[in-house]
């Protein structure tokens, strides 16, 4: 049986064919180079997996009734709809948080860097991934939930508003008082070069990230361990920026969050380990 899955961002889209118990002619994307989902996923099925029948994918957003709406992008994807026009048998879509929450079980300790060791226990976890927004989902029991953490308010805006990549950037302009955009690579060029403003960049963003971590470890009392990805972040910096000690800066909870764990997930595709776990479940394979 031939499945397509795929891994579908708000700025890059990985696609691949499962076959036979592996997965070959993975792809990545720019989203900006297709006007719809339909689009892409058309053009990739074509060109790779003419004979497929069954396509899952993780998408940017919340999944109501297998439909989603981009959360940081003006794209909306049916599965039904796809199913339809492609002729195929079944298509399902699953929040990419909750595809990557599944993945967390088959990833080996040398995918992991540990911020702080902590001591995990059998108790929940989290996984909070940084990129283009701000996604994450909880395991619990072995079964995973996704969450909109990222479209949380305070202080009238979301929190994916200052903690995601354009956030990032964003900061720098409040703290320059810049309106024009500026690239990720030039704040980070600044900040080698000994510029004041983008220093302070990079400790407002990891204290709000550290801060979020912290929150979500409290709101689940996630005592299994805190996971952290996303690519806009590398483990060097986050040690360099004392991500663990902000994570557990609280007046009245420190001895608890000392006790957990804080993990940087270094394995990037990671999401298609849980699409290969998916597809077993459900009997595609």
């Amino acid at each position: 049986m031939t499945v397509v899955v795929g891994d579908l961002g708000a700025s890059n889209a990985r696609l691949a064919v499962y076959k036979n118990g592996r997965l070959c002619d993975v792809c990545q994307f720019a989203c900006d180079d297709f006007k719809t989902p339909q689009s892409l996923i058309q053009a990739f099925i074509m060109m790779y997996a003419p004979d497929t029948k069954y396509v899952m994918l993780g998408v940017p957003g919340a999944v109501y009734k297998n439909q989603v709406k981009w959360t940081n992008r003006s794209w909306h994807l049916s599965g039904d709809k796809l199913k339809k026009q492609l002729k195929l048998r079944q298509v399902i879509l699953m929040n990419d948080l909750a595809v990557q929450g599944v993945a967390l079980s088959e990833l080996k300790m040398a995918d992991f860097a540990f911020l702080q060791k902590g001591r995990a226990d059998a108790g929940p976890k989290v996984l909070v991934n940084v990129g283009t927004g701000l996604g994450a989902c909880f395991v619990v029991n072995g079964d995973v939930y996704s969450a909109e953490y990222g479209q949380t308010m305070i202080g009238g805006c979301t929190l994916e508003q200052s903690v995601s990549g354009p956030g990032f950037k964003k900061i720098y302009q409040k703290n320059t008082k810049i309106r024009k955009p500026v690239s990720a690579v030039k704040i980070e060029m600044d900040c080698m070069q000994g510029d004041a403003k983008a220093r302070k960049t990079y400790a407002d963003f990891y204290k709000l990230l550290g801060v979020a971590l912290m929150n979500m470890a409290l709101t689940l009392k996630a005592t299994g361990g805190v996971y952290v990805c996303g690519g806009i972040l590398d483990e060097k910096t986050l040690r360099q920026m004392n991500i663990s000690e902000t994570f557990a800066d609280h007046p009245k909870m420190k001895s608890l969050l000392k006790q957990v764990p804080l993990v940087y997930i270094k394995r990037k595709d990671f999401a298609f380990l849980g699409l290969k776990k998916l597809v077993r479940k459900f009997g595609w394979s």
